[in-house]
């Protein structure tokens, strides 16, 4: 991680995560290889909403568990995203729709 010389915070600090390595040991998969970003109609560079939501399903902590339910309510989880996940992040994705 890169950290503020100044303050040196992990918290604040810029934190650099390696596709197909786990992150930590509880992590339920290794992180996921990135999609191409998409343009939004105002040029913006987003990540697909897939790969997001598998980052927010492995790390798993409560910040991400809020993150999930927002992306579900907004609907931008349909059926075919669902479908993508590993069986294991889909029993993740149901336990956080059962804890609405």
């Amino acid at each position: 991680m890169f950290v503020d010389a100044a303050n040196p915070r992990a918290r604040s600090a810029v934190h650099l995560v390696f596709v197909g390595e786990r992150i930590r040991d509880d992590y339920a998969e290794p992180v996921p290889p990135f999609s191409p970003a998409m343009r939004t109609s105002d040029g913006i560079m987003v990540a697909p909403v897939a790969d997001l939501l598998r980052m927010k399903l492995t790390s798993f902590r409560l910040k991400d568990r809020v993150h999930v339910q927002d992306l579900d309510r907004a609907g931008l989880i349909p059926p075919e995203i669902e479908a993508l996940l590993s069986d294991r992040l889909r029993a993740r994705l149901s336990e956080v729709r059962a804890s609405e």
